[in-house]
């Protein structure tokens, strides 16, 4: 049996083909051994969805790792399954819906009595409008409008079984779905009872109807510029809301010559429009809050999102306590020019799934991707009592995974994957930084500033992993870490005091480092740069990896020969600025610390 198979993403206009035999594969990356349906789509995976025809049913598996399929009653196809599903159906990866249904199909439609004009075979009511409908006529169109309902939205077949159930439950010649684009009206569905009926709209009537909010219908005289509606015998029009009480759309109908501008629409008609535009509007609401769903998953964890559907006021704009993490790939440019832009994708994304995955397990908020950069934030839009902790014990997760990944990518990239994270813990004012059409939930202040510019020093200081003095206050002691001393930040006026963050060790080896390093540190800060080179020595010998150890040597070696005339125990960072931080993002410099 064929499928027909309409593809809707983003803003773009749907696409529509039919599929006849065989597997069929959806997803971003390039086809392989199945036919492809290659999507425009960034939040779908390489490999997302496989289908197969099977006896008037489809069986939809779930390709990829890390997403799950939605369907528009709400439920899932898990990473990894499969589900044998009744046609038609509408699934939803990414930010992209895909509908199938049999080429045979039509949607389901219970018609109503009408008469037919031998001279123009159009349709007119059967209900006069000085007429209340029978108890069966009204139950018919009240279950017509039940089964809108329960429709899939967002489809041109939605929208033109809107406008067709105008004219033929309620006797117009004509009935439109109108949607609100930009500043403008765009005709969404459209049924007419015959080619002598154009598919016009009065934009007198529609504005008028979205200004007030209100069904309008019989008196066209309330309306001004009057002389726009001559060719406008009989109208109707209804306001379609959206899911935060706007106007989005219009549900407008009209009856032609041979009826009279007044009382030819009763307020039983006008009603029932009203009834419809509102089932229309839940429909629309609906899938909206599906796809609205989809995309919070893409940020936050399952656990948030719960949380977010019982309270939407969560995304309020507000000033908070927030743990800010930024992660950025060493080497980037030299490793891209390297690779090609293919593989540089490649590695790109297979890195950017396992490191988000650790940050959304602790329930954390990806905020933006940027180049080979994360942003992530704890304790907004929820609170965490333990948002330090949660943004550390991720931090040291990613790290984790660096061993798998340079497993995967040691022999084509020919070196191994290093990655320098920066924590800070810190006042922000947050909430939806992006518009209507990419939503953007994220952090704005000084605090994310020095998140930034803490990640940055990982590299001239030679750790993979430092907090600032305010994140480590709030940990607890099973997250270990040692003091590495004030270190002057690019673009902060005031230095901060950095620390080294190793986590959960339960090494009596390493806790006697620590406290070697952290005393060797007080001496050469109190100027005792003899016993500090002392304690430091047996450390480098030791262990020739801890550059950390090394450069304190250096200096405390340097300050020893030659004391300065005037010290001054601050490192001073030096580098560029890091391109991990969106754009945006970061406020005017103040005179804080």
């Amino acid at each position: 049996m064929a499928i027909r198979i309409q593809v809707s993403t983003g803003d773009g206009l749907p696409q529509q083909f039919e599929h006849t035999s065989g597997s069929l594969e959806f997803g971003s990356g390039v086809q392989r051994d199945a036919r492809r349906c290659r999507l425009d789509d960034a939040t779908v995976s390489e490999d997302h969805l496989r289908i197969e025809e099977r006896d008037g049913r489809l069986l939809a598996e779930n390709l990829s790792e890390q997403q799950s399929i939605n369907l528009s009653d709400g439920v899932s196809i898990p990473v990894g399954q499969s589900r044998e599903l009744g046609l038609p159906v509408e699934l939803l990866i990414g930010q992209t819906t895909i509908r199938f249904e049999p080429v045979e199909w039509s949607p389901p439609f219970r018609p109503h009595v009408r008469k037919e004009s031998p001279e123009t075979s159009a349709f007119v009511a059967v209900t006069p409008a000085n007429h209340q409908p029978s108890p069966d006529r009204l139950s018919e169109w009240l279950h017509t409008i039940i089964e809108l309902e329960h429709m899939p939205a967002g489809s041109s077949e939605f929208y033109t079984h809107v406008a067709r159930t105008l004219v033929n439950l309620i006797g117009m010649d004509l009935g439109l779905v109108l949607l609100r684009q930009n500043e403008d009206w765009v005709i969404a569905g459209s049924v007419t009872t015959g080619p002598h009926v154009p598919a016009r709209f009065s934009r007198t009537l529609v504005n008028f109807v979205t200004t007030r909010r209100q069904t309008f219908f019989e008196d066209l005289n309330q309306l001004p510029e009057a002389a726009s509606l001559e060719n406008l015998q009989a109208g109707v029009a209804a306001p379609i809301f959206g899911l935060h009480d706007e106007v989005v759309g219009v549900l407008y109908g009209s009856r032609g010559e041979g009826l009279s501008a007044r009382g030819a629409i009763g307020p039983m008609e006008a009603q029932l429009v009203q009834l419809l535009s509102g089932a229309a509007g839940a429909n629309l609401a609906r899938a909206t809050a599906l796809r609205t769903r989809v995309q919070f998953e893409q940020f936050f964890s399952p656990e948030l999102v719960r949380e977010l559907e019982r309270d939407p006021n969560l995304l309020e704009g507000r000033t908070e306590e927030v743990t800010l993490l930024f992660s950025d790939l060493r080497g980037f440019t030299t490793l891209s020019q390297r690779l090609g832009a293919q593989k540089t994708c490649r590695l790109i994304r297979d890195m950017m799934e396992v490191l988000s995955e650790q940050i959304v397990s602790l329930n954390g908020v990806i905020v933006d991707y940027v180049g080979d950069g994360i942003m992530a934030m704890w304790n907004a839009p929820a609170q965490q009592s333990d948002h330090a902790a949660r943004a550390c014990t991720a931090a040291l997760a990613m790290l984790g995974e660096l061993p798998g990944l340079n497993q995967r990518w040691g022999a084509e990239i020919g070196e191994p994957l290093e990655l320098g994270i920066g924590i800070n813990t810190g006042m922000a004012q947050v909430g939806n930084l992006g518009s209507t059409r990419k939503f953007k939930y994220g952090p704005n202040g000084h605090t994310v500033n020095l998140a930034c510019r803490v990640q940055d020093a990982t590299k001239s200081l030679g750790t993979p992993l430092l907090i600032t003095e305010s994140t480590f206050r709030k940990l607890p002691k099973a997250l270990q870490s040692r003091r590495l001393g004030r270190i002057q930040l690019i673009d902060v006026l005031a230095p901060m005091t950095l620390y080294e963050l190793r986590g959960q060790i339960q090494d009596g080896e390493w806790t006697a480092r620590q406290t070697a390093y952290e005393r060797s540190l007080e001496l050469f800060e109190q100027q005792k740069w003899l016993e500090s080179c002392t304690l430091l020595r047996p450390l480098v010998q030791s262990d020739l990896k801890d550059l950390l150890a090394a450069k304190l040597l250096h200096r405390a070696e340097e300050c020893r020969q030659n004391p300065p005339a005037a010290f001054d125990s601050v490192v001073v960072v030096i580098g560029s600025k890091s391109s991990a931080v969106p754009s945006g993002m970061l406020p005017r410099l103040s005179n804080q610390s």
